[in-house]
């Protein structure tokens, strides 16, 4: 008899988890608290996309590292299964700062550059990779192998994909209580052999610890800028990054902000983005404004990842700001949990 798995939550995680439980011959069923129509606006379609290990090594621990080696190496596959367009590049990232933040910038980059080989990172006169930035920066770090895709993209393809396949998503059925073997929602109790729960933030009532890292965004179109590969510019309160899309099409967003709000974009928030953007390039100055995005990232106290597990009940959680960057190594692990097969993480299973 065909196994029959539940997962809370369609975010990223929860939907490269479906793919894995398909391809091992279940049944899946995806309840979302969003409607079909409101979708778009969850915190997977916020996210940058940048896939950018080298870069994260400023704050992240070896096992988000790992997994983003992994993750640069799975997107294309997963995309190539998807067999949709999805904007994909590997043109690798460059991190820069004004005069005036240079100790900050210098300090960054000496933090990063002391856990890699040299052949992973580059010190470059900024005209010579990135022509338009090269009177305004004169020198930056090159990060070669490091990559972005179009997560706005990418998430109705994979919705399409799995949506072909023995998978059920239910938009507009939020999870009540998930308990192991059940998910409850508002139109009764369902039993499942597995349940997993990838509700992000959503699922701070079951997981206490979880705090919210507020991530916001402007997608803008310029014909005035041609970038080639994402820009990541040191400011004092918190990083900022330029990535470009297909059709003149630029993502402006924050790394980090420690705030549990899941309100819209403030004026002070919208002033430092976009006049950040304008001191990087003066073509975002007439650059028009297509969408404004923010979001609750799920962190756990050491920011990071972790499979909570107990029989019939996986919760997948902590993914912080680097939901694209470790979601495939994660669905991976999962998928070797169900087999019996050991973890390359030792630290990223907790049992209950």
């Amino acid at each position: 008899m065909t196994k029959q798995a539940a997962i809370a939550g369609a975010g990223i995680m929860g939907l490269l988890a479906a793919r894995e439980l398909l391809d091992l011959g279940w049944k899946v069923h995806i309840f979302e608290k969003r409607t079909e129509a409101d979708y778009h606006r969850s915190t997977s379609f916020a996210a940058a996309g940048m896939l950018v290990p080298f870069t994260e090594l400023e704050s992240s621990d070896p096992m988000t590292h790992a997994m983003g080696m992994e993750a640069l190496e799975l997107w294309p596959q997963i995309m190539r299964a998807i067999g949709e367009r999805v904007h994909f590049q590997r043109n690798g990232s460059l991190i820069l700062s004004h005069l005036r933040d240079r100790p900050l910038f210098d300090q960054v980059t000496q933090r990063i550059t002391k856990q890699i080989a040299k052949e992973h990172y580059q010190w470059v006169r900024v005209s010579d990779i990135e022509p338009e930035l090269g009177d305004t920066f004169e020198r930056g770090l090159y990060l070669p192998l490091e990559g972005h895709l179009d997560n706005t993209e990418l998430m109705p393809a994979l919705i399409r994909h799995l949506a072909k396949s023995d998978c059920r998503i239910l938009f507009g059925e939020p999870v009540e209580q998930l308990m192991p073997h059940i998910i409850e929602t508002g139109k009764g109790s369902t039993i499942y052999d597995l349940v997993i729960d990838c509700r992000g933030i959503g699922a701070q009532k079951a997981l206490p610890e979880l705090r919210g890292v507020r991530g916001e965004a402007f997608l803008v179109e310029t014909p005035a800028v041609q970038l080639q590969r994402p820009v990541k510019l040191m400011h004092p309160r918190y990083g900022i990054y330029i990535v470009p899309r297909a059709d003149h099409r630029y993502y402006i967003g924050a790394t980090m902000i420690e705030s549990d709000s899941d309100a819209p974009i403030t004026v002070r928030s919208a002033l430092e983005l976009l006049s950040a953007a304008y001191s990087v390039h003066k073509g975002f100055g007439e650059a028009t404004i297509l969408n404004t995005y923010s979001g609750l990232r799920p962190a756990l106290p050491h920011n990071e990842p972790r499979m909570f597990c107990q029989p019939g009940r996986i919760a997948i959680n902590g993914l912080f700001r680097h939901g694209f960057l470790v979601a495939p190594g994660l669905a991976r692990c999962l998928r070797l949990y169900l087999e019996d097969k050991p973890i390359p993480y030792p630290s990223l299973l907790q049992f209950h």
